[in-house]
């Protein structure tokens, strides 16, 4: 994390480069998530780290979450994306939203969350919300300001 402006204190620059990276979060023996990165860079004195084109995988759930630009703290395991950010569910949902912060210490088990907008994009229906809350123990996100459309079923023939 830089220091504040007009601190005179110039921000730690990275100092390690990493590449194909995959990270493995585990609960006990269970795999929680999988995050990777064709580059990572990390500042060793902070821990504080950038990558492009970052991807987790909920293991639990399958989701993917895809985003341009990943940035976060390995010690808070604090992780902001940017430059847009994408759910992939199972099931065919699909979730846009400009940033997203992942924050280990949220819930039980690890939460999201964002106030930038959101459109999730599901088969039956299409949402948009102000933002969310993701609560990863308890697989349930919170929709703040909800409005639902539901699609029409073509499935059924005439």
């Amino acid at each position: 994390m830089a220091p504040p402006e007009g601190t005179g204190v110039a921000a730690p620059r990275a100092d390690v480069t990493v590449r194909d990276v995959t990270v493995r979060q585990y609960h006990g023996s269970a795999l929680r998530l999988e995050a990777t990165a064709p580059v990572v860079e990390l500042t060793r004195a902070t821990n504080d780290f950038t990558a492009a084109d970052a991807s987790v995988r909920l293991t639990s759930s399958g989701v993917r979450v895809l985003a341009a630009t990943a940035a976060g703290n390995g010690r808070a395991q604090v992780v902001t994306g940017s430059g847009g950010v994408r759910l992939l569910g199972v099931d065919g949902t699909v979730g846009d939203t400009p940033t997203a912060t992942f924050d280990g210490a949220l819930g039980t088990g690890g939460g999201a969350f964002s106030d930038a907008g959101v459109r999730i994009e599901h088969p039956r229906f299409t949402q948009t919300a102000t933002g969310f809350v993701a609560d990863f123990a308890d697989e349930r996100v919170t929709f703040a300001e909800p409005e639902t459309t539901t699609k029409a079923d073509t499935s059924a023939a005439p």
